[in-house]
């Protein structure tokens, strides 16, 4: 049966995850996409809706509302009666009351953040997360039927992120982020200091963000000497600093619930270029990886638990490279394009069937 897809999204079709999921699509089916990469999210949406609008006479089987399509769903199931199947990826209230306390939940942007969420939801015949454990969070909150709720890894784009050659020639710690506070950056830089009279160790972190200054802050009041700081680099530049790291960190690390449930994107990526990784002890990783195994955990917020098990892993190499060859391997079976498509195909004709 030819499948006919209608792709759209509210971030641009080259987030990770987005371009991810397309790339799965494509597989499979003929996807059509309406799209738009303009920076400005609100100017996004408007050129998006208005496409939307203007497609109706297209011949499609289902519509797949990518991420950050909330404000697309309104949209969508007006424009349709075909099945819509929507990749919510994370929640909006969460995000905006919890994770980055713009507003409070009983404020008005709380409100509405939180009927978005579930409005948008409703709206869909399928609901997509990157996790059960997320999943779990969306029926518990949101009120979304179970039946209604799928898992999809984040995966990566493997042709950027594979194994190459290692060039470690010292004990580097990577950390890249957007300096959340999920991310746990301060927990972080707290191991990093424990670690100063311990082992010649160095940590690196690429990024910035909204919790920028403050770590910056913290690294000063602790007088931390052993963690460089880079700007944020392109996507297509980061394989270059994990085959350069001994370890890498996948996170999360911080005390948020969110950081209970999700699954860093940069796992993903170290684990597809066979690297040794520390990841949070929650649910989420504990979908995709096993301690000790493809990964090695440890207790999140917790400077202490982070800095032993770098230490630990500093001085094992031959486990670490256990560690990167069976984390390759868990990618490729789990959470690959070709293992993401699969899952995807089972979805879409159940929802076409």
């Amino acid at each position: 049966m030819d499948i006919r897809i209608l792709f759209t999204s509210g971030r641009e079709p080259e987030y990770p995850r987005n371009a991810v999921i397309r790339a799965a699509l494509a597989q499979h089916f003929e996807v059509i996409s309406i799209t738009d990469s303009t920076r400005n999210l609100p100017l996004r949406y408007l050129r998006v809706g208005g496409h939307l609008l203007k497609a109706t006479k297209i011949d499609f089987d289902l519509m797949f509302v990518g991420f950050l399509g909330q404000p697309l769903m309104l949209l969508a199931r007006r424009l349709t009666r075909k099945p819509i199947l929507f990749d919510a990826f994370l929640s909006v209230y969460d995000t905006l009351c919890f994770d980055r306390r713009i507003f409070t939940p009983q404020s008005a942007g709380g409100k509405m953040a939180f009927w978005l969420d579930r409005a948008s939801c409703a709206r869909a015949d399928r609901v997509l997360l990157d996790t059960h454990a997320h999943a779990d969070y969306f029926q518990r909150t949101f009120s979304v039927p179970k039946t209604k709720l799928q898992s999809l890894f984040v995966g990566c784009d493997e042709n950027i992120f594979y194994p190459r050659k290692s060039r470690i020639t010292t004990p580097l710690v990577l950390y890249y982020g957007s300096f959340l506070p999920l991310q746990g950056i301060d927990v972080i830089v707290r191991a990093a200091k424990l670690l100063e009279g311990r082992s010649n160790v160095d940590f690196r972190i690429i990024g910035t963000g909204r919790e920028a200054a403050h770590i910056r802050a913290l690294v000063s009041e602790l007088d931390v000497r052993n963690v460089t700081f880079l700007p944020p680099v392109l996507l297509g530049q980061l394989p270059e600093h994990i085959q350069e790291a001994a370890i890498c960190l996948g996170g999360h690390f911080g005390a948020s619930a969110k950081a209970e449930r999700v699954i860093a994107g940069k796992t993903f990526q170290c684990i597809a270029m066979g690297k040794a990784t520390i990841v949070g002890d929650n649910a989420a990783n504990r979908e995709l990886l096993r301690h000790g195994y493809d990964a090695w955990f440890c207790r999140m917020n917790d400077p202490e638990a982070l800095a032993e098990a770098i230490l630990h892993l500093l001085n094992n190499p031959k486990l670490c490279a256990q560690l990167g060859d069976n984390a390759h391997q868990t990618f490729m079976e789990r959470a690959s394009i070709q293992a993401l498509s699969g899952q995807l195909k089972k979805i879409v004709e159940s929802m076409t069937g």
